[in-house]
């Protein structure tokens, strides 16, 4: 029994998850992980600002859809 296939995966999942290790620390370093907030607002401008939906997708219409129409 050869052990060349098990021996190659292990070895691709470890120089994985050292490459995934040394770009999260770069970031790290980089400053890149120093302030998620602030980019979620970069959405948001006047014309719809923060906490005032502007659209109505949410909202309950004003009559039930879906209803059988007693005429037809």
């Amino acid at each position: 029994m050869s052990y060349t296939p098990l021996l190659t995966i292990l070895l691709v999942l470890v120089v994985g998850a050292a490459i995934t290790l040394t770009v999260l620390f770069y970031a790290q370093r980089k400053g890149h992980f120093d302030n998620l907030k602030s980019e979620a607002y970069v959405i948001f401008d006047d014309d719809e600002p923060v906490g005032e939906p502007q659209d109505q997708v949410f909202d309950a219409p004003d009559e039930p859809t879906g209803t059988p129409d007693p005429e037809a």
